[in-house]
Order: structure tokens, then sequence, then C-alpha cells
């Protein structure tokens, strides 16, 4: 939409532009706001990107202990099946109100949530081997000794 101004009165001059107040300039700086340089937006925004940065590598170190412990045999007991009234799980029908059992491969069952809780921060605590797999750190392959 355009917006025509209307004609000027007799005697009073059409003032297109105001020219804006100047402050005493700032050598090498381009101003966001009067208080504020563009450093500053740039410093807040790398500083949150490495705080990101930060926290996904907490994350990573996180998953690969983690894994580390099924890759060693044992089993983190990732997943659990609390009591059920009628069990929809079969490893439920061994349980007490208020247990778990464990789902994720060992079946330990677990007296509460905190029980639970506690071995999944650390499995390491009490390891529980995995069915099937050999628990504890595989054996070093040998190397062929060098000729003396």
């Amino acid at each position: 939409m355009i917006f025509d101004p209307p004609p000027p009165q007799s005697g009073t001059e059409l003032v297109t532009s105001v020219p804006a107040p100047r402050s005493p300039p700032r050598e090498g700086v381009t101003l966001l706001y009067a208080d504020e340089t563009s450093a500053d937006e740039l410093e807040a925004v790398y500083a949150q990107r490495l705080d990101v940065d930060l926290e996904m590598e907490q994350m990573h170190a996180a998953a690969d202990d983690w894994h580390a412990v099924r890759d060693l045999g044992f089993c983190n007991h990732g997943s659990a099946a609390g009591y059920c009234n009628p069990p929809t799980h079969e490893g439920q029908k061994l349980l007490k109100p208020g247990q778990l059992i464990c789902t994720a491969g060992c079946s330990t069952i677990f007296i509460n949530d905190e029980d639970w809780y506690r071995q999944t921060n650390d499995p390491m605590l009490n390891p529980v081997p995995l069915p099937g797999h050999p628990a504890g750190p595989s054996a070093p392959a040998t190397e062929p000794e060098l000729p003396r």
C-alpha cells in the first residue's frame, strides 16, 4: 500500500528525513545496540556452541561406557519390566509387587526401582554375565615373538 503524504500547507516546509542524532563513534566497532557490540553477540553464540559441544562429548563418553559393559559380556540392565497382574511378559510371573525384572538379557530381579536405577547407573558394581556371551575382557591375540 502506497501512502502519499498530504501537500504542504502554505508557509510550511515538507521535511522528508530527519538526521539521526550522532553519538561519538567508537573506532573499529559495529554497534547492534548502543550498549552492545557485535562481538558480544558472537561471544554468546560461540559460548552456546561450546556448551552444546561439551554436552555432546559427555553423552558420547557415557554411551561408550554403556556399550563397553556389553562388549565385556555383562548386562547393563538397559530395560526392565515391573510387576503386573496379570503378567504381560513371561518373566513377570516371577515377580512380587514392587519388583522389576531385567529385560535386557540377564533376567535379574530387582527389589525395587531404586535398586534397578543403582545397578543401571553402574552395572559393574554387581556385574551379571549375559547368557551366551563370554564374560570378561577377551583374551589378547598372541603376537609372534621376534627373532633374537
